[in-house]
């Protein structure tokens, strides 16, 4: 088996050093008939590693129900990674952050006892080390230091475990670490933390987007004997994510192009995160401190939904393909020859050039800063080197530096690019510049093609042969204009001036350009270019609703009775929806307001058949109705916290159904109180730094309360702290607040009496000035107790068993419905769509989820039920891929909408 063996340098592989040069791309929101052609077009962009999430709240939506099946078949995600060269690394959780639900973890977690997630407690360790023993069996054979070298790279235990628990941290990570080896994985172990808590065997990575060049550099101080591998992500802001209705904030191409070229300046391996357009089931994405996020979540893709590279893909291939190809030089870099240079991460003028010596080359790099043309350089021999940047941000040269092996590339005056199987070069170099190249000790010279307007539709590169090597010169302004052909020996083509590839090689222009092949040998052929084709939109046509019995009335035929207090998740719906209903007894017949004490947080309420609207917070406020009524819910799963944390609103069962009012005679306080150790009451506690303790002032609620009525504490979102009943520390809370039922008949601390409830909050919370807002209700009357509810849970097709398809919508709908477009297709149409795929745009909707000719094609969300669509709101877009055009003659639409919105708006652009 070829051994994989780590050092400050790089991974290195049978002896063999590599050097990462990655993209993040999610399997789980990716089609299997989208997933070959995207994966192919990351490595034509130059990338030779892509990094992905396994998803275990996917994977496992029911307790030892395992899926690795059609989209979440991970081990083929690995296999046709390997076909095109890429290697894969694997994030394996337990939690692997935003922008997944949960971060991951089952919903169903949360129903269990002694079960504390993230926390190294034995009965969440138990489901953990399950969870990697069924990776394993998918994955271990495919590990890259298998005989053979599998796609596995690495895998990743936890994610953005960023929380100072001298004593619960490290021993919760050393043992993901014990337990990922015994499972059989032999491959290195990574980290993503941020440093807070280090695992011992593992190499922790860096992600982040500011500072890049600094804290790259400052790994080496704090892991000297580790590779630095730094993901570049702007998870931490709101703009990061689409979210419904809301847009997010591409990243400018140039601007990525430059960050990837920090991280390699500063001795770093880079990993472009959330680089494919996909889209997730519904119900898969959760949400982070700015809101929920969209199940298309990712704003700055360089592959998009159908697989096609895009053009920020294309800018930031230039220096994948370089690190790719040049791999043996960058990670024989000196990581300790860091020389003393101005900081890359701060806006000022002039350019900035970072030199880097290493075993097998030197690499200069130079960052364009203001209006700098070029950066004129003196090597240590004396001879002058010019760097021009030409159209870019950041440029380099090498020296002295490793042909894989075939030679050595003394000097060049121009920008080198692929290096394809050790035999044909690349260089760029602005449109007329002179270019000198010396490979083993010959000279040549050249002069880079280019300048005015014929050229820039029609051009020929500048093809010569020094001994065995093949020397290609463009101009600069095609240098992100390359993507590689791939054959059964690795690159066998480059094709300039293009924005795709298809499998037949006929490719899409870029632009003016007219594209052009160059094989290995330097024969240059003129490929067939696909016609351009004007997006146009089409609607479907006779939208009809589905029609099945009622499923507010409890007599539904696929409506049974709870057993016992049970929710979305114990039924296998914990990421969709479903139908509760009951009949309740109001004894008052003036207004009142009432609770869902099992946590609901999202659900359409009907009475006697009449809407009430939809309601958050399982708040119900309800009108004088004494008597008997029947009443229904239609429960949406609430997105979780991509932390992993349990939140109040993580219930996701009615419970029980309570009219509340305020507790009289609640006297309000701030008060001193010594400090206390949260991580005495939980062991993962986000952002609170080691030693953390609790604030020494917080808000103390005092009353007296002889009833054997509960009463309900609500903490509001925004804080986070400790909870204290008469002196005792009885939970904790985070920044989505809590809600708590107390009585003397639950709790031992709860007096039929006087009570003291101190609400405590962490220290770096108080420090930034966030009070915890409070109160307390007193449960009146139970209306519907946890258990008299009838379920009907949500199917994720319409099931003719019991219904059909009967009549057209008209307008909006007063609830959730199934609805059903069909779209002819012209004979042929198929065949003159570029990459053979579509875009579905919902506009008008809600949320809900996308069907089309029996395929389940993921998510979407616009606007909550009831809410009206936002100015300027970005409308969701899910992509269709080739493969369901070309099975027949017709579109079949089938979509859910928990709105009922009117469909007619809804529009494929093809």
């Amino acid at each position: 088996m070829p051994p994989i063996t780590i050092d400050s340098h790089s991974l290195m592989i049978a002896g063999r050093r590599t050097a990462i040069s990655g993209a993040g791309v999610e399997y789980a929101a990716m089609d299997p008939s989208v997933r070959s052609t995207a994966l192919r077009s990351f490595a034509s962009l130059g990338f030779n590693t892509v990094m992905a999430s396994c998803p275990w709240h996917l994977h496992e939506r029911v307790p030892g129900g395992f899926d690795f099946t059609g989209r979440l078949d991970v081990a083929a995600f690995c296999r046709e990674a390997h076909e095109v060269g890429l290697r894969t690394i694997l994030r394996i959780g337990p939690a692997v952050g935003a922008p997944f639900d949960g971060g991951g973890l089952p919903a169903w977690i949360g129903d269990l006892s002694g079960v504390e997630p993230r926390s190294g407690v034995p009965g969440f360790l138990e489901l953990v080390s399950k969870w990697y023993a069924k990776l394993a069996e998918q994955l271990v054979d495919l590990q890259a230091d298998r005989d053979g070298g599998g796609p596995l790279l690495a895998i990743q235990v936890e994610h953005d475990w960023r929380s100072g628990s001298a004593s619960s941290g490290p021993n919760y990570l050393q043992e993901l670490v014990r337990y990922s080896r015994e499972r059989g994985f032999t491959v290195p172990i990574l980290t993503a933390n941020g440093f807070w808590s280090p695992a011992e065997g593992a190499i922790e990575t860096w992600s982040g987007w500011d500072g890049l060049f600094s804290n790259v550099r400052q790994v080496a101080t704090v892991q000297p004997e580790m590779p630095r591998i730094c993901v570049i992500n702007r998870d931490d802001q709101s703009s990061a994510f689409r979210r419904p209705g809301q847009s997010g904030s591409p990243a400018d191409p140039s601007d990525l192009a430059d960050r990837v070229a920090r991280v390699i300046a500063a001795g770093g391996h880079s990993i472009v995160a959330h680089a494919f357009d996909g889209v997730f089931p519904a119900g898969a994405t959760g949400r982070d401190e700015y809101g929920p996020i969209s199940p298309a979540p990712f704003v700055s893709p360089l592959v998009d939904g159908l697989g096609r590279p895009t053009e920020r893909g294309r800018v930031v291939g230039r220096v994948a393909r370089f690190v790719r190809d040049f791999a043996s030089l960058i990670a024989g870099i000196d990581p300790d020859g860091q020389p003393l240079v101005r900081d890359l991460d701060q806006d000022s003028p002039g350019s900035i050039v970072i030199p880097r010596p290493g075993a097998l080359g030197d690499l200069v790099m130079a960052f364009r800063r203001g209006e700098d043309e070029r950066v004129p350089l003196v090597d240590r021999t004396g001879r002058r080197v010019p760097i021009s940047f030409g159209g870019h941000q950041v440029s380099w040269r090498v020296f002295n530096a490793d042909l894989a092996g075939q030679g050595r590339l003394d000097v060049t005056t121009g920008t080198p690019l692929p290096l394809l199987n050790g035999r044909m070069l690349l260089l760029s170099a602005p449109a007329g510049e002179r270019v000198e190249v010396s490979i083993d000790g010959r000279p040549l010279e050249m002069t880079a093609p280019g300048g005015g307007r014929a050229s820039r539709v029609k051009f020929d590169p500048v093809i010569e042969k020094i001994g065995s090597f093949t020397v290609v010169l463009i101009d600069e302004e095609r240098g992100d204009q390359i993507l590689d052909q791939f054959g059964p020996d690795g690159v066998e083509a480059i094709f300039i001036g293009v924005s795709c590839l298809r499998p037949d090689g006929s490719v899409e222009a870029s632009g003016e350009s007219e594209p052009l092949r160059i094989a290995i040998d330097g024969t240059v052929t003129r490929p067939e270019v696909l016609e351009a084709v004007t997006p146009r939109n089409r609607k479907a046509r006779a939208w009809s609703a589905w029609s099945e019995p009622d499923p507010r009335d409890p007599s539904h035929p696929r409506s049974i009775p709870m057993d016992g207090d049970l929710g979305l998740a114990s039924m296998g719906a914990g990421l969709d929806h479903a139908w509760f209903t009951a009949t309740m007894q109001v004894q008052e017949s003036k207004s009142q307001t009432l609770r869902l004490l099992g946590g609901l947080a999202d659900v359409q309420v009907w009475i006697d058949d009449e809407s009430m609207g939809r309601f958050a917070d399982g708040e119900i406020p309800i009108q004088s109705l004494k008597g008997e009524h029947r009443l229904a819910l239609f429960a949406g799963h609430r997105p979780r916290p991509v932390e992993g944390v349990r939140a109040p609103a993580d219930g996701d069962r009615p419970g029980a159904l309570v009219s509340v009012k305020p507790l009289a005679g609640v006297e309000t306080s701030a008060v001193d109180h010594p400090p206390i150790d949260p991580y005495s009451v939980m062991s993962f506690i986000p952002g609170a730094a080691e030693g953390e303790l609790t604030s020494s002032s917080g808000v103390e609620l005092t009353f007296t309360h002889r009833r054997k009525s509960s009463v309900l504490l609500e903490i509001e979102p925004g804080a986070a702290g400790i909870v204290l009943l008469n002196g005792t520390a009885i939970a904790s809370f985070g920044a989505e607040g809590a809600r708590l039922r107390l009585s003397s008949a639950d709790d031992e601390h709860f007096k039929a009496g006087k009570n003291r409830i101190l609400i405590l909050p962490l220290e770096f919370v108080a420090e930034a000035g966030i009070e915890p807002t409070c109160s307390l209700l007193e449960v009146v009357e139970e209306i519907v107790s946890a258990d008299a509810w009838r379920v009907r849970r949500f199917e994720p097709a319409p099931d003719p068993r019991i219904g059909n398809w009967n009549g057209a919508p008209t307008g909006d709908s007063t609830g959730p419905r199934w609805m059903r477009g069909v779209l002819p297709l012209k004979k042929g149409r198929s065949a003159s769509i570029p990459t053979g795929g579509a875009t579905i745009r919902l506009d008008g909707l809600t949320r809900g989820r996308v069907r089309v000719n029996g395929v389940d094609l993921g998510g979407y969300a616009l606007r909550a039920p009831g809410e009206r669509i936002a100015r300027n709101s970005e409308v969701p877009e899910v992509s269709i891929p080739g493969s369901l055009l070309a099975e027949g003659e017709r579109l079949e639409l089938e979509i859910f909408d928990e709105g009922g919105a009117d469909p007619s708006k809804v529009v494929v652009r093809f």
